[in-house]
């Protein structure tokens, strides 16, 4: 049945302006292969050409390379169609209602669009939302809270755990019964600070990508990440383990104007069905991407590094403050002091030039180093590129 589906909106995508060369000569009742995020930001570059539209377009970006990011056209009306869907399931499944009172902590810069995107979908469900932003001052969060009994706060992990932070610290008093997140996985860690602060009772989750919009969403605090998913979204789980986890792979029918074709979404997880109902269960990023504050990078966003170093290991943690650290190791032998500083500078720069750099959530730090200094998992001894003890 969803090969079918595939299928039948494979013949739509064929015919999309931003596919049609891309797809030309593959068999309609051929299913190609999943697409990487940088083939879709290579195929918008060259094919995407705005001023040709006959009808405005909802421009959403991608998280990632501030030197190259992928910013995705979306049809208006197919957008505000999803969201409505989505906003029945979430008054259904008990996220929000009319007496909902939301604290939104997402961002609203750098055409990063989630606070907009709860705005809309919270007044869809008739709540009332709080428009706050995830670079307002901690102390203001805090006064609007109290000012407007916030009932739910909205946002990362990385800002709700700083604003809950804020709150302990202080010595103040915010009791919030609900919370939701989106955009990072929710560090154990992170959620007993939180719930410290705001006395949460619930704790809600809501997943998607900006190129196939949000369509999925959990009950954290029960469920942990196994999320229901909207009926008109595909997901496929690629090369699965022996406990069924692979790549998640999403399909979503409703975009039609510049559909997104079985892509690669950057995580792993498995899938089950309930009462007729997709449930994706997530277990983690893959080994070649990692996420910071909502913003995802993928190792093609730092090829450039090779061409100033031999090799080099990224290295993520949690600092005393719970900021994010990251650290770039890197290594190129045969250097004096002197031109050693040279390199961690050029490295420093190119990497501002690929990073959204918040330091309100997260620091850099480039050292040199020699092999053995690398990282080694103790039961592969492999040295992974990418390495996360954040979790």
């Amino acid at each position: 049945m969803i090969n079918q589906k595939l299928r039948n909106h494979f013949s739509i995508v064929k015919k999309s302006s931003l596919f049609k060369s891309y797809y030309e000569g593959v068999d309609a009742d051929t299913i190609p292969g999943p697409i990487e995020k940088h083939v879709l930001r290579d195929i918008l570059e060259t094919r995407f050409q705005i001023e040709n539209e006959r009808e405005g377009v909802y421009l959403v970006r991608s998280g990632g390379s501030t030197d190259k990011p992928l910013i995705f056209p979306v049809d208006i009306k197919e957008n505000l169609y999803q969201r409505e869907l989505l906003a029945k399931e979430l008054v259904e499944f008990g996220v929000f209602s009319s007496k909902t009172i939301a604290l939104n902590l997402f961002s609203y810069t750098s055409m990063y669009r989630s606070a907009a995107i709860l705005d809309d979908i919270l007044e869809r469900c008739n709540a009332t939302t709080i428009a706050c932003g995830a670079k307002t001052p901690f102390e203001y969060m805090f006064s609007l809270a109290s000012k407007f009994k916030a009932n739910i706060v909205i946002g990362t992990p990385s800002v709700l755990t700083l604003f809950a932070q804020y709150v302990i610290d202080n010595k103040l008093t915010l009791k919030i019964d609900n919370l939701l997140f989106a955009g990072e996985y929710l560090l154990k860690s992170q959620a007993e600070i939180i719930k410290k602060a705001f006395n949460t009772i619930h704790m809600y989750s809501l997943y998607g990508s900006a190129e196939t919009g949000i369509w999925g969403w959990s009950l954290y605090s029960e469920n942990s990440t196994s999320f229901e998913v909207l009926d008109d979204v595909i997901i496929e789980i690629e090369n699965p383990d022996e406990e069924g986890n692979g790549m998640i792979v999403v399909t979503n029918l409703l975009r039609k104007r510049f559909p997104v074709f079985r892509y690669y979404v950057g995580d792993i997880g498995h899938l089950d069905y309930k009462d007729g109902r997709q449930i994706l269960t997530l277990k983690s990023r893959e080994s070649k991407s990692f996420s910071i504050e909502a913003t995802s990078y993928f190792l093609d966003d730092f090829d450039m590094l090779l061409t100033i170093v031999d090799r080099f290991q990224i290295q993520l943690s949690l600092d005393v403050n719970l900021k994010t650290e990251l650290k770039f190791l890197i290594i190129k032998p045969t250097l004096n002091k002197q031109e050693k500083e040279g390199i961690a500078n050029k490295v420093e720069e190119r990497l501002k030039g690929i990073l959204d750099m918040n330091p309100d959530y997260f620091t850099l730090k480039i050292n040199l180093v020699s092999q053995t200094d690398l990282y080694s998992k103790p039961t592969t001894s492999k040295t992974p590129i990418i390495i996360d003890f954040r979790n």
